[in-house]
């Protein structure tokens, strides 16, 4: 099969990357899905089955699961550390505008739906023996591409020296060559990311194939670009800058997407939509009918008259033993359906859509809606912990290839659920500020960990904020207290 051999694992898991993708984007996916999702009933035209899916609802648990999820751990913006100098790169780590926030964003999103994504630390080519100086009078820096799973086609481990080491990762793309002023055409490319042996040494490959058809019309691999060989400080890279991710690991494992089990339920449930729809339709239309009566020809073959239902119409039958009335759906049924719907809406809620829960009534433990939080907040414990040490590796190298020095640090938030500080707390904090028991850095770090102070501002901000604020109550605590004048007193009666 050439370059576009596809492995085991990936081949194994695509129709589920499938599933949820659809789940996660909506009515508009599934329906578009048709029977894959909702089978045809047995002898249903085109027509009928078209009816029938358009009556039938999506309803969406698994967006409204991810949006929840991506809101919890974006709800307080992450922290980065780097050193000043790549402060501008930050703004902008894909060359497309895109800023760090927005791209992490992106992978913790692709992370939570299929459980699988890549970050490729790409650099334009350019002539082996340019400087950085060079580099950067042209305008040429690293950069970060995401690839989803389902372009992370192949991929291979193997030991080299006393590690496994991953040594080919195999990326499906898509460029659009001009077709004319106004079109452009997609062509599918293969680029192969590999590690070139060289004796005891290994170096950093990258090629670009394209799949053609001989005169046979056999399919042939065809490089288009390449090779290449990125070096960093003068020399040949001995890996390959490619980083996978997943909700619990940095390994190229490939795992069933988190939410795997309420995407199913929330097909089930489209299924019991339908026919609870479809009984609706039914049930909500009575059928007229008529017994005792025989609709005949004219004399000279004209049509029997048509039976027009509504107050300005009457019937009229020669036989006094005819009968009219509608036949119609008593919906015992539909009950069975509803009580089938709300079951499986409370099964998504315990699956990880607590959002679709009605708000209960009264206060819920503390603890007890800890035990209910407990699974959503381990997924999204892993995944915040696991990609930012993901993307921290892979800004550590963006740096280093731009050749800035430095610490870097990246942190998603990992406090997913508000806890204000109660006013007793608030209290006894200040006084222990107050009595030299903790410092006022200590005592800030807490003021923000309760959300009284916003979690992105500096103790500096803070202070001169404070003195802006107040300049008048401090220039009245310096100054000494007025002398107080004395009463004047009545004069006294002599006698």
């Amino acid at each position: 099969m050439g370059v576009k051999y596809q492995h085991p694992d990936y081949k194994a898991m695509v129709p589920q990357w499938k599933r949820c993708r659809d789940a996660a984007a909506g009515q508009s996916a599934v329906h578009a899905a048709g029977e894959a999702y909702l089978p045809r009933l047995k002898d249903q035209t085109d027509k009928e089955y078209a009816a029938y899916l358009g009556r039938t609802p999506f309803f969406g648990a698994t967006w409204r699961t991810l949006a929840a999820m991506l809101g919890l751990i974006f709800r307080k913006p992450p922290t980065l550390d780097v050193p000043e100098a790549a402060g501008e790169m930050m703004e902008d780590v894909t060359l497309s505008g895109v800023p760090l926030d927005a791209f992490a964003k992106t992978l913790v999103e692709e992370a939570l739906t299929v459980n699988r994504v890549g970050v490729l630390v790409d650099y334009p080519q350019s002539s082996p023996a340019a400087t950085l100086a060079d580099a950067a009078a042209l305008g040429l820096r690293p950069s970060l591409c995401m690839y989803c799973a389902e372009s992370i086609i192949n991929w291979r481990f193997e030991k080299i020296g006393n590690a496994h080491r991953l040594t080919m990762v195999v990326l499906a793309e898509q460029r659009l060559d001009r077709k004319d002023e106004f079109e452009d055409e997609p062509t599918d490319q293969w680029r192969v990311l590999d590690l070139e042996r060289d004796g005891n040494s290994v170096r950093y490959r990258v090629r670009v194939f394209e799949v053609q058809k001989d005169k046979d019309g056999k399919e042939i691999d065809v490089l288009m670009e390449g090779p290449a060989y990125p070096m960093l400080g003068g020399k040949h890279l001995d890996f390959i800058p490619f980083i996978f991710m997943s909700v619990d690991d940095l390994t190229p494992t490939v795992d069933l997407p988190p939410l795997v089990d309420l995407v199913d339920m929330n097909y089930a449930h489209y299924l019991v939509s339908a026919d609870y729809e479809h009984g609706c339709h039914f049930a909500g239309l009575p059928t007229p009918v008529v017994s005792g009566y025989t609709p005949e020809n004219g004399p000279n073959g004209e049509k029997p008259d048509k039976l027009y239902i509504g107050s300005a119409a009457a019937w009229v039958f020669p036989d006094p033993n005819a009968k009219a009335s509608y036949l119609e759906f008593t919906g015992q049924g539909l009950d069975a359906l509803e009580k089938n719907l709300a079951r499986k809406e409370n099964q998504m809620a315990i699956l990880g859509a607590r959002l679709l829960e009605a708000p209960k009534k009264g206060v819920e433990a503390a603890e007890t809606a800890g035990i209910h939080r407990a699974g959503e907040n381990s997924v999204l414990a892993s995944v915040a912990q696991t990609l930012s040490e993901g993307l921290e590796k892979a800004v550590e190298l963006l740096c280093m290839w731009a050749g800035i020095d430095g610490e870097v640090e990246f942190h998603l938030n990992r406090d997913f659920f508000p806890m204000p500080m109660s006013s007793d707390e608030l209290t006894a904090l200040t006084q222990a500020l107050l009595q030299g028991a903790i410092s006022f850095e200590t005592y800030f770090a807490q003021l923000q960990a309760g959300e009284i102070i916003v979690a992105t501002r500096t103790v500096e901000e803070e202070d001169a904020a404070r003195k802006k604020d107040k300049p008048d109550d401090q220039a009245a605590a310096q100054k000494p207290p007025a002398a107080k004048q004395p009463e004047p007193q009545e004069p006294s009666e002599i006698e």
